[in-house]
């Protein structure tokens, strides 16, 4: 598990816990020092979190922040961030839908348009009784992919799509970060899981204390009002 730790306003790491221990037996790391490693809301100082007993330190002294990756700078942690609900998630998803509508019509017109040209040119019936699923098929794909590719290429882009852009949404990492692309595309695959058994996937982000769906738990993401 790796930890980070500050000094100063600059946070150093990621380290191992065994090389955190080493860093606090030389005396680098003291009681007072602030730390972090994911699965914690916010910056603690060491004692609380597995450092020697000492008497504890002002408040102001355990401002919450979470590490970034550039290793460089300390961020506002998690906790700061205002988890975006389930019904303006919604109405982001609805936009997205809008937005992908205009093309995703156009390719169905386009694929109605020459299934009924093939026929008309053919006149096979036989051979139209079974092209019509494979077409189907062909076109659902196509659909699938588009939705896919949206998403890849925007929130690995930006962060957001332009639903959540609308709705004054973005996507972040645990640690705040923007998603890569690779966690984007993981994430826009995860969100067809979402939807199956009745879009239970997304129902939970109504229930969860971060507000996260399905897909977010299973790519590490959150969904956050932007700032």
């Amino acid at each position: 598990m790796n930890w980070y730790y500050a000094v100063g306003q600059q946070q150093q790491g990621p380290v191992t816990e065994q090389q955190l221990q080493a860093l606090a037996k030389d005396g680098v790391i003291t009681g007072d020092t602030l730390v972090w490693r994911e699965g914690l809301t916010s910056w603690q100082p060491w004692r609380t979190v597995g450092g020697p007993a000492m008497p504890p330190v002002p408040a102001a002294a355990t401002a919450a922040a979470t590490p970034t990756s550039s290793g460089q700078s300390i961020r506002p942690a998690a906790t700061e961030f205002e988890y975006a609900g389930f019904w303006i998630r919604f109405s982001a998803k609805l936009i997205d839908g809008l937005v992908l509508g205009i093309p995703m019509a156009a390719v169905v017109v386009v694929a109605i348009v020459g299934m009924g040209g093939f026929a008309a040119i053919t006149q096979k019936g036989q051979e139209m009784a079974f092209l019509l699923p494979v077409a189907h098929l062909v076109l659902q794909l196509v659909l699938t992919a588009m939705t896919i590719l949206y998403n890849t290429m925007l929130v690995g882009a930006w962060g957001t799509t332009l639903g959540k852009k609308a709705c004054g949404l973005k996507v972040i990492k645990a640690d705040g970060s923007k998603p890569s692309y690779g966690r984007a595309c993981g994430r826009a695959f995860a969100e067809i899981v979402s939807g199956l058994v009745c879009y239970i996937g997304y129902i939970i982000a109504g229930f969860d204390e971060q507000k996260r769906a399905l897909h977010d738990h299973m790519c590490d993401t959150r969904v956050v009002k932007a700032r």
